[in-house]
């Protein structure tokens, strides 16, 4: 190969209408060399044959394949390590660059980032993957809760993305973290912002959640990922580090790993930016959060529900079972990383917990809350008859359980038992006032009755909400059941008044 002033001096001779020949013999070259240069267009350019490392030549196969697969350079690093991979971490990146460069593949390139005050800035934001969990593709929404300026992160993986969901990321990151930061940067999903611009208008929902915990929400700026970079960026880390490549058992069992992942790698690794470990310099920021209300955030909406008569409540589309005792009270109900749905009392004890189901219009029943329930009705006439006079030992009683015979002859025994199931959930005092009423209206059903019953409730009454850990109301919350005066065919069929 000749050197650039040799082409230069031959490019130059021709141009003066020198021969090959005595250019040749000037530069003492051959006659072909001249002509090759002289055919092309531009300067020798030197090729350096690369050369790979005899270390790493047998992990090349394997380094490819993660570069298919997108994965970042501490990320194969780390997985040759894993297999073997003993060589210095300066000639690892080195290869890699060349294998970078023969398949045609642009590096990562860096974000910008801005700092805050300790306990100033918190930042949240989601992301959407499909990964194989229990042996098929799911769609997984990862949330992600990080403080600005000590730079920990708390991951909460969740089946939804819709607004009770961000909440429940948002204080399950707060309670992680046991504080609330002065303000929580957000992007603009319509959960939280109804408008961006020109005026920003955030969900009111949102407001009412800021207000309870006590911070100021602030939406960037749409289009520019800059805004929020301390969260956009850990959303590449976990993918690359944790996410790729990787198969679950379970949701519960991507949860368990994920947070055993946020332990001990993202929060324990040396931050490049602040030169710390995020684990130690949130020491620092705890102090200046701002500390947890006592009780946690609640809707005042969709999470009442009024069990019926079949011990069924209705949700997203399906119903659920409580126990028996509850059918026809009301109940409290939440979800769980929306994957399961609890309900709850309204004293906040936990009733029942369900698997939410995909497919909508189904019941999901389980056996033991109706444990009992047959049990303790009686079967026989002779013996149900012997339950309800032992229960009701007065003439009107006596006199209504005659009438009823008399109207039922084919199903008395049937409607004598669901009586004896609502006097389980009424008092003896209260039953005793609709056999009176009955025996005036002259019509003896259960689905009679129970719209007698349903007049007995009190026309203003005040249900306090539940106070477990995880779903409690920030206020007392009020419901009004007003009931109509007209209600005689809603008694005879049995039916409430909405």
């Amino acid at each position: 190969m000749i050197s650039m002033d040799e082409w230069f001096t031959i490019k130059t001779l021709k141009a003066k209408g020198v021969s090959i020949k005595k250019i040749a013999r000037q530069l003492g070259l051959s006659r072909n060399t001249v002509r090759r240069y002289l055919r092309g267009e531009g300067p020798p350019r030197y090729n350096k044959q690369s050369r790979t490392n005899q270390a790493i030549r047998p992990y090349v196969q394997d380094i490819k394949l993660m570069l298919i697969s997108e994965f970042i350079g501490s990320r194969i690093y780390h997985e040759l390590q894993q297999k073997g991979y003993r060589g210095r971490p300066a000639t690892f990146y080195r290869q890699l660059k060349l294998l970078r460069e023969e398949m045609d593949l642009d590096p990562v390139r860096a974000v910008e980032r801005f700092e805050t005050a300790p306990g100033h800035q918190g930042q949240y934001d989601w992301s959407p993957y499909v990964i194989w969990i229990g042996g098929r593709l799911t769609r997984v929404y990862l949330h992600s809760f990080i403080l600005g300026y000590s730079r920990s992160q708390h991951y909460y993986a969740s089946l939804t993305v819709h607004q009770a969901a961000i909440f429940e990321a948002l204080e399950d990151g707060f309670r992680h973290f046991n504080g609330v930061p002065g303000e929580v940067l957000i992007d603009n999903p319509k959960a939280l912002v109804i408008s961006p611009r020109p005026h920003l208008v955030f969900n009111p929902h949102l407001l009412a959640f800021a207000a309870h915990y006590g911070f100021q929400p602030r939406a960037c700026w749409p289009g520019r990922a800059r805004t929020k970079g301390k969260v956009e960026r850990p959303f590449f880390f976990v993918e690359e580090r944790f996410i790729k490549g990787k198969r679950f058992a379970s949701l519960a069992d991507f949860v368990a790993q994920l947070a055993g992942f946020e332990q001990t790698m993202v929060n324990q690794r040396v931050h490049g930016t602040t030169q710390e470990r995020p684990v130690d310099r949130l020491a620092k920021e705890q102090v200046s959060l701002k500390p947890l209300p006592a009780q946690r955030f609640i809707l005042p909406r969709q999470i009442m529900r009024k069990a019926n008569w079949d011990g069924l409540i209705s949700f997203d589309g399906s119903r659920y079972s409580v126990p028996w005792p509850y059918a026809g009270k009301m109940v409290w109900v939440g979800t769980l990383r929306g994957q399961e749905l609890e309900i709850y009392g309204a004293s906040g004890q936990l009733l029942a917990r369900h698997d939410l189901s995909v497919k909508k219009g189904t019941v999901t029943l389980k056996k033991e809350h109706y444990a009992g329930l047959r049990r303790r009705v009686p079967q026989g006439k002779t013996m149900i008859v012997k339950v309800f006079k032992e229960l009701f030992p007065t003439e009107q009683a006596a006199l209504f359980l005659e009438k009823l015979f008399a109207q039922h002859k084919y199903h008395g025994q049937a409607q004598l038992r669901q009586i004896l199931e609502l006097a389980r959930l009424y008092p003896r005092e209260t039953m005793c006032r609709v056999f009176d009423q009955a025996l005036t209206y002259n019509t003896y059903s259960a689905n009679f009755l129970r719209g007698l019953l349903s007049q007995e409730i009190p026309s203003t009454t005040t249900i306090t909400p539940p106070q477990p850990d995880h779903i409690a109301s920030p206020t007392p919350y009020t419901a009004l059941l007003q009931r109509s005066l007209e209600v005689y065919q809603t008694l005879v069929t049995g039916k409430e008044i909405p």
